[in-house]
């Protein structure tokens, strides 16, 4: 019978699905059919990729994440598993639009790099940044910041690339 592992920031149906596949808080083993689950806490931040594996060492072949990069998407692909974008939604609900077909598998990761291959880089290079976080007072970062540099103004938005982006 076929198993979905969901990412979730909790662990009920109620949770909602997490917003990073490779740091969310809890995953769910769940039956669709039933939706009788199991909880198991979240991969630490020194796993990694063989956190993976044994997480997908059971009957699963549908993930459902917020978001997720490159390396996982591609390490739950060669072992056979589909991934599926379920951003802000309850556990139920996603766990629903999926089994419904209304979520279509997504056929390249959501997020460029993995959170890890910058941290093992030295990114201080200036404008290295990718991010496009939103800054405080509405404005949009733009990713100005090498890595974890910091940018100019009050913007200071957390993008995708991990800098900090200028208000815009």
């Amino acid at each position: 019978m076929e198993k979905y592992l969901i990412a979730s920031s909790g662990d009920t149906l109620d949770s909602k699905i997490s917003g990073r596949f490779g740091h969310s808080i809890f995953f769910l083993f769940l039956d669709p059919q039933t939706l009788e689950f199991e909880t198991f806490p979240g991969i630490r931040a020194d796993e990694s990729a063989q956190g993976i594996q044994r997480l997908l060492s059971r009957d699963i072949k549908k993930i459902l994440v917020g978001n997720i990069g490159p390396s996982s998407f591609y390490e739950i692909h060669s072992l056979g598993c589909s991934v599926y974008l379920c951003r802000n939604l309850k556990v139920q609900e996603a766990v629903q639009k999926v089994k419904n077909g209304e979520i279509q598998p997504l056929q390249e990761p959501t997020l460029p790099d993995s959170i890890h291959s910058a941290r093992k880089e030295d990114d201080r290079t200036p404008g290295s940044g990718q991010g496009r976080g939103m800054g405080m007072g509405g404005g949009r970062g733009r990713g100005m910041g090498g890595g974890q540099g910091r940018g100019m103004g009050s913007g200071r938005g957390r993008g995708m690339g991990g800098g900090r982006g200028r208000r815009g």
